[in-house]
């Protein structure tokens, strides 16, 4: 006759199973919550300017002018569809106080070196500094080829969080 009660054996897999599976859970909702930039994109040219862009095989470098105050540049990331070697980690801005006109260098290492770049796209999530409202903005490079020329200041690289974005 069997036993109404649970042998240990199937506690211990029962347990297991359920432990995998709330771990399973934490971690999604760890990259969902942190992997991302926001799903709202709004257009580049209502809060930012590019100024300019340089690139040289190991480097790619936005100047960057902003163009509205009440906002504030969170972190940026280069991505391309086209090419790995434009996949950057995402950079950690650390910006506060930021006002309308000011401009900002992002410089992101290119790896591996590489002569030209397609289909580039700068992101930079942004939040509302009244409200909180994050969003991000997406600048596209079509297609760009590498100077012989360094990139100043050389002494600035990307800051990347102590958590992954």
């Amino acid at each position: 006759m069997r036993s109404g009660r649970l042998s240990a054996t199937r506690v211990i897999v029962v347990a297991a199973i359920v432990g995998a599976a709330a771990f399973g859970l934490f971690i999604g909702y760890l990259a969902y919550s942190s992997d991302s930039f926001p799903a709202q994109v709004r257009p580049f040219s209502d809060y930012a300017s590019v100024v300019y862009s340089s690139f040289n095989g190991t480097e790619f470098a936005f100047r960057v002018q902003w163009n509205n105050g009440s906002y504030v540049p969170l972190f940026s990331q280069l991505t391309s569809p086209a090419t790995d070697a434009a996949n950057t980690p995402v950079c950690e801005l650390k910006l506060s106080g930021l006002t309308s006109g000011q401009t900002i260098f992002l410089p992101f290492t290119i790896s591996p070196e590489t002569a030209s770049l397609s289909n580039v796209n700068l992101s930079i999530a942004v939040q509302s500094a009244t409200n909180s409202t994050q969003f991000t903005i997406v600048y596209n490079v079509p297609s760009i080829s590498a100077t012989n020329q360094p990139i100043t200041p050389s002494d600035i690289t990307c800051q990347q969080p102590l958590g992954s974005y």
